[in-house]
């Protein structure tokens, strides 16, 4: 009877130490298994503060964003209605040179005018024969005096409002071809596609003037020509002239333009 029950005891001994080294070769793999879970755990956190501090950056970035892009809109209004303004006031001076020349050649049909008339009284005027005669003759010469006068007062004024003219389109004939630096160079800070112009970072204090015709380069590749219509302090505004844009390209924001002059 004892030794069933020692042979019992032996074989439930063997299955016992058999289970404790199964469960301690399943403990070790679970302890290397979560030791291998804690560091992923561990990096996964380490990316997701990454991750969230670009997140902030790029909130941050989106915010300055929308800041520069309210005040770039902001200059780009001023700079339009400038642009109107300077466009009236070009019109006007126009519309003031159209009538100083039409007022000129209506005084000159006039002094024509007044030409004939003495000349028809120069040879319609009796030569003196008699007494009689003298006192037309007197008053022919009156006449004639008159006329001289008239037409002398209208040469003078017509002078006048040549030299007005003259002044005028000197004036705008400087305007726009007064020369700028060779090589003068900037950006684009904005375009508009619907109508056709571009803000540039140039202005007046850098030497832009009206008129004057700008290459648009990117990355040293030819992108077509800008002719300036306004021009600002420290900003100003051009037309793109769109028949010398290659097919398939377009100006952007960022593109640099420089000034070449045109030589004879």
């Amino acid at each position: 009877m004892t030794k069933p029950l020692l042979l019992t005891c032996v074989l439930l001994s063997l299955v016992a130490a058999v289970f404790g080294f199964l469960n301690r070769g399943t403990l070790a793999t679970t302890r290397l298994d979560l030791e291998s879970t804690q560091g992923q755990l561990a990096s996964t956190s380490a990316q997701l503060l990454t991750v969230q501090g670009e997140l902030e950056k790029n909130k941050e970035e989106v915010t300055t964003l929308g800041s520069d892009k309210d005040k770039l809109s902001a200059e780009l209004g001023e700079a339009r209605g400038e642009l109107a303004k300077t466009k009236e006031e070009l019109i006007a001076a126009q519309k003031q040179a159209e009538d100083l020349e039409s007022d000129g050649q209506a005084k000159d049909a006039k002094i024509g005018e007044l030409e004939t008339k003495l000349a028809e009284a120069e040879q319609q005027a009796p030569a003196p024969e008699a007494a009689g005669d003298n006192v037309d003759t007197a008053g022919g010469e009156a006449r004639m005096l008159e006329l001289e006068t008239v037409n002398q007062q209208l040469q003078d004024q017509n002078i006048s409002l040549s030299t007005q003219v003259a002044e005028l389109r000197r004036k705008d004939d400087g305007r726009q071809k007064s020369q700028m630096r060779q090589g003068l160079s900037g950006t684009i800070l904005a375009v508009n596609q619907a109508w056709n112009f571009v803000v540039l970072s140039l202005g007046d204090r850098q030497g832009v003037v009206s008129n004057a015709e700008m290459l648009v380069q990117r990355d040293g590749q030819y992108l077509g020509k800008i002719r300036v219509t306004s021009v600002e302090p420290s900003t100003s505004i051009a037309d793109i002239l769109v028949r010398t844009v290659p097919r398939g390209l377009s100006v952007m924001p960022g593109d640099r333009v420089i000034y070449q002059a045109q030589r004879d």
